[in-house]
């Protein structure tokens, strides 16, 4: 898991706990959390702290609880890692990371706009005659969306054409 998915297991988790409000935990709670070792919540746990996700304060001794505060909201790190992921093309995990469990429906719809935004075909202005205003050499189109509807169009043509060929002969 990258820092950012430990991130969001947490903040999902502690949804009702408000950016820079202390949280006292044990090590073995945050390991029931993000699914590791207690050894591993505390690099886990630093990392974070470094990258500026939260402030951690690890408990010093046996049986003293750690203190942390999350320093960012979960539908803004939620939302950059949503577009992060649609914007490298990783659409699967990209949905995957949506259908998780206690994402609130506020998120879930703003990442789902996004992702229609993102998959959408592009409006292409035409001049009278039909052709594409935009200089083709600039233009805007992603590969990727061309290419699956240039597939669409052949897929619906294709069995057009098959249907007149069976009407006629």
């Amino acid at each position: 898991m990258k820092i950012v998915e430990h991130y969001l297991e947490l903040r999902l988790n502690y949804m009702t706990v408000e950016n820079h409000c202390t949280l006292e935990v044990s090590l073995k709670e945050l390991s029931n959390v993000l699914y590791c070792s207690p050894r591993n919540v505390k690099r886990i746990m630093n990392a974070l702290d470094d990258e500026g996700f939260l402030y951690w304060k690890p408990g010093g001794g046996r049986g003293r609880r750690s203190k942390f505060q999350f320093k960012r909201s979960l539908s803004d790190v939620f939302l950059l890692y949503f577009k992060h992921l649609v914007g490298r093309g990783k659409f699967k995990e990209a949905i995957r990371t949506l259908k998780q469990n206690g994402v609130p429906v506020e998120i879930r719809e703003e990442c789902y706009k996004h992702l229609m935004r993102e998959l959408s075909f592009p409006r292409v202005e035409l001049d009278e005659n039909g052709w594409n205003t935009a200089d083709p050499s600039r233009s805007t189109l992603s590969p990727a969306i061309v290419s699956t509807v240039t597939g669409r169009w052949l897929l619906v043509d294709g069995g057009r054409q098959q249907q007149r060929e069976q009407e006629t002969g």
